[in-house]
């Protein structure tokens, strides 16, 4: 026995079932299968389902199911929805779920998973519907709305969904364009403000330097003479115009 479960990489639906190595009702000889790991074993006896801790004797007619209890993840495909200030954002999400009534998952619904995603993505439509784009930018998503939306579907065919995972949100692509342009002018704009400030102290250092040295002759000329490059010559001169090697 199979249903639907989405597909993550389109809009359709692909099969999907919970049981193992692809099998589905079978018959035994004389006694009821041993659940494989993480299974839980059904038995089909007159119309009624019953789930079997323990093997058992079977009858003529019995048939028995394995249900998968793992873990597993319920994808979403790339969700393309509008904001509140009519912008499109691209979004998309994973659940987490585990089948917890093996019972209600096989007879409840011919789909559990598929209303399992059909929930959460209502949920993500109308949460992402009531919020500005800005929202979207550099901040936490709440996705409580969704994972409540999501778990209360799963109540009612024996799953239980314990975590919505925001994998992706993509802006538009002029928005994200405008976006980065903005940034970089801003870090440009930051870069050439630091170095008018470096030049202004640079300046500002030679001007007091300056200032020093028209105050103090003296300091004047010892800074000029260890200026002179390694080998240099200097002429001092005096009344006797003595030169000095």
């Amino acid at each position: 026995m199979g249903i639907f479960r989405p597909r993550s990489a389109d809009s359709g639906w692909t099969m999907y079932t919970p049981l193992s190595h692809g099998a589905g009702w079978q018959q035994a000889a004389l006694r009821s299968p041993a659940p494989r790991p993480g299974h839980a074993v059904l038995r089909q006896r007159d119309g009624e389902l019953t789930p079997l801790r323990a093997r058992e004797f079977s009858r003529p007619g019995d048939r028995f199911l394995q249900v998968d209890l793992r873990r597993r993840l319920i994808q979403m495909h790339p969700q393309q929805i509008p904001t509140a200030d009519a912008m499109t954002v691209t979004i998309t999400l994973t659940l987490s779920a585990h089948t917890v009534d093996p019972v209600s998952f096989v007879s409840d619904s011919q789909g559990p998973d598929e209303e399992i995603y059909l929930a959460a993505q209502i949920a993500l439509r109308e949460l992402v519907a009531g919020l500005p784009l800005e929202n979207f930018i550099g901040a936490r998503i709440d996705l409580g709305p969704v994972l409540a939306a999501a778990q209360t579907a799963a109540a009612a065919v024996g799953v239980e969904v314990s975590t919505a995972l925001l994998k992706d949100v993509s802006l538009p692509a002029e928005y994200s364009a405008a976006l980065q342009e903005a940034l970089v002018t801003k870090v440009r704009s930051e870069t050439d403000l630091e170095r008018a400030r470096n030049e202004v102290k640079t300046t500002r250092a030679r001007l007091a330097s300056a200032k020093v040295l028209e105050q103090n002759p003296v300091l004047a000329k010892i800074r000029m003479l260890e200026a002179l490059p390694p080998g240099s010559t200097i002429e001092v001169r005096s009344e006797q115009s003595q030169a000095l090697p």
